[in-house]
């Protein structure tokens, strides 16, 4: 996560309202709960966000949406 060469990239509005329920310490499952959708939507979500960020973890997105202020601090 020290690249300083990471260029933001574009999120989906649904990616950045899963990447925002993450930051809150929420589960898949609650924020399918909060989005009305399916678990595994919010998982193919996720997956999609760390791909994106280049990252092997939701709290390793959530740091560097904060860090590329793609994230204000939850």
């Amino acid at each position: 996560m020290g690249d300083s060469t990471f260029v933001p990239t574009r999120l989906t509005p649904r990616e950045e309202q899963v990447l925002l329920w993450c930051a809150y310490g929420k589960s898949s499952w609650e924020i399918g709960q909060i989005l009305g959708c399916k678990e595994s939507t919010v998982n193919f979500h996720v997956s999609n966000i760390m791909r994106k960020f280049d990252v092997p973890t939701r709290v390793g997105a959530v740091i560097k949406a904060i860090r590329y202020g793609l994230l204000a601090e939850a």
